[in-house]
């Protein structure tokens, strides 16, 4: 329990690294009614979408863009509220992925690309359940990196017994003093309030079975925010699916400096097909 807590403190202390992120030379910004939407265009070839996780920006794929745009055109995404993004609907707590994948989908036509491949971590790993759900055609191979299908009871209880009506009282005063933002205040709020959401992420057998997409599912054996089981049903029902369950990996193994080579190789090997079922 304490771990987890922890975990969810670093996530926010990381994101003060973040409070004036500069824009890149390959970034741009997409319009989305009004909402500015910053992602970074890197790279020829087969498109590759990048989706970051919560409390982080697209300067989370910097380990990788470089080998990636070697054969892809990466298009990494900053989340709506996140970096260099604008919020979304100031006055909603409860972050909906399904609200993400719907901008993500916009900028998607907006670039004419019909086909794309796509890596998410955590919240991008479900924003792209929502993505591959609504539009299945629209993706090759998806590679899903401690994502959720549904709040477990045990991430519901464990987070709602912190939340707003007690010790998220506390937490509160303390990001305000670590960000005096108001971008940080409101992603601390849906942070929090997200596993009070119901249906979001809520995605039943199924459901999960009319995705086409190839897919990996990867998840740490010690992953401490998501619970294995939920790895295992992903990839029980998501028809072409993979599994690659990795040992002390965390909740973002890709994120371990020690374990980026390998992840990188493996990602590679997957979006490349081999490691294409064999009939």
């Amino acid at each position: 329990m304490k771990k987890f807590t922890i975990s969810i403190l670093v996530f926010i202390a990381c994101f003060t690294t973040y409070g004036q992120v500069k824009v890149n030379p390959n970034g741009k910004f997409f319009n989305y009614n009004g909402v500015k939407i910053y992602y970074e265009d890197t790279g020829t070839g087969e498109p590759l979408l990048l989706l970051h996780h919560f409390f982080s920006t697209a300067d989370e794929w910097k380990p990788y863009v470089q080998a990636y745009a070697k054969q892809f055109r990466t298009i990494a995404i900053d989340m709506m509220g996140h970096g260099r993004s604008d919020i979304y609907k100031e006055d909603d707590f409860n972050f909906k992925h399904g609200d993400y994948a719907k901008i993500v989908l916009a900028l998607l036509d907006s670039l004419k690309l019909n086909k794309v491949n796509a890596i998410g971590a955590s919240s991008g790993g479900m924003t792209l359940l929502h993505l591959n759900t609504m539009q299945p055609e629209r993706f090759k191979s998806v590679i899903a990196i401690g994502a959720q299908i549904y709040f477990s009871k045990y991430d519901r209880d464990f987070i709602t017994k912190r939340g707003p009506d007690s010790a998220n009282v506390k937490f509160m005063e303390w990001a305000t003093q670590q960000y005096g933002a108001e971008k940080a205040m409101l992603l601390a709020r849906q942070f929090w309030h997200n596993l009070t959401l119901y249906g979001d992420p809520s995605f039943t057998p199924d459901i999960l079975a009319t995705i086409k997409a190839k897919w990996l599912v990867v998840q740490g054996d010690n992953d401490e925010a998501v619970p294995l089981q939920q790895a295992l049903e992903m990839h029980q029902y998501i028809p072409n699916s993979r599994l690659w369950i990795v040992p002390n990996g965390g909740h973002l193994p890709h994120e371990n400096v020690d374990f980026q080579s390998d992840f990188l190789k493996v990602s590679l090997e997957f979006l490349n097909g081999k490691w294409d079922k064999k009939d």
